[in-house]
């Protein structure tokens, strides 16, 4: 990763997670959990996804020979 993706990375929340993912805030939380989908962050009292590890989540489902 380059050094100016790390600074533009954003966090993702849990509301917008339900909608990419098509679950429930429950089962993406479950999800992360078992380590189906990339891990929750916390900060604060804020959780969510790193942007680039879920581009990362669907690239690996696109093409699944690169894993």
């Amino acid at each position: 990763m380059q050094t100016e993706e790390k600074f533009n990375d954003r966090l993702i929340r849990l509301p917008e997670l339900e909608q990419i993912f098509g679950v429930c805030k429950r089962t993406v939380r479950r999800k992360a959990e078992s380590g189906e989908l990339p891990p929750l962050r916390h900060i604060g009292r804020t959780v969510g996804m790193l942007e680039s590890q879920v581009k990362s989540y669907f690239q690996k489902l696109r093409h699944p020979e690169m894993n």
